[in-house]
């Protein structure tokens, strides 16, 4: 209960830090040069969903501590309801938090449970909960995790000291520095960076894609 209420009582700094971030973003990618290169937005292990009959690739650079992430994730997750067949979502880490890295190896190591989807869903759900600016609680984790159906977090506990995962961290960082992206989420469809986020350019881009 208390968790719930502290989740509605942050909802309104959510919402108005994703609106700073709206507007940081539109600075930041207002001149950078679209990236061609394949090989750097979808690595060979990175997590991804989607039947992609369209061919319609979507990378995500995220920080599952970031807020505007955890807004943009709704965006993305009625994308996906809308267009699973036709798409594939790629995720790629950009760990510019306290605790991101501790949260990105918990998310990686539930992939041995095919449970990532949860994971991530659940941490950017109660992210007022576990990651309050100077008030953070990462140990919480444990406690908002135990709900998921059939999670074994003693299992992610020894997964997570897996090494590489640190590989995975470094590696896209190196790719975010070699394509210029500092900030999360940061958002390529097919190879051109979203300009906007908002729900509306998510949709209006990712249509464009499939219908031409």
């Amino acid at each position: 209960m208390q968790n719930k209420k502290l989740l509605i009582s942050s909802s309104l700094i959510v919402i108005f830090l994703l609106f700073l971030a709206v507007f940081s973003y539109k600075q930041n990618v207002a001149h950078k040069v679209v990236s061609q290169d394949e090989n750097i937005l979808t690595r060979d292990y990175s997590f991804t969903k989607g039947k992609n009959q369209k061919n319609v690739s979507i990378v995500e650079f995220i920080d599952p501590e970031c807020e505007s992430c955890a807004v943009f994730n709704e965006y993305l997750k009625d994308v996906y309801k809308n267009f699973s067949d036709e798409i594939q979502i790629t995720y790629k880490y950009i760990p510019n938090h306290k605790n991101s890295k501790f949260a990105i190896k918990i998310l990686e190591a539930s992939r041995e449970q095919n449970l990532y989807n949860e994971v991530l869903d659940s941490m950017l759900k109660y992210l007022p909960v576990w990651a309050t600016h100077n008030k953070e609680k990462p140990e919480l984790l444990w406690d908002i995790l135990k709900d998921i159906p059939n999670i074994d977090l003693e299992k992610i506990k020894v997964d997570m000291q897996n090494s590489k995962i640190d590989d995975i961290i470094n590696q896209d960082l190196n790719d975010a520095k070699k394509l210029k992206v500092r900030g999360t989420p940061t958002i390529f469809i097919n190879g051109k960076i979203l300009d906007r986020l908002s729900s509306n350019a998510l949709n209006d881009a990712v249509e464009n894609e499939i219908y031409k």
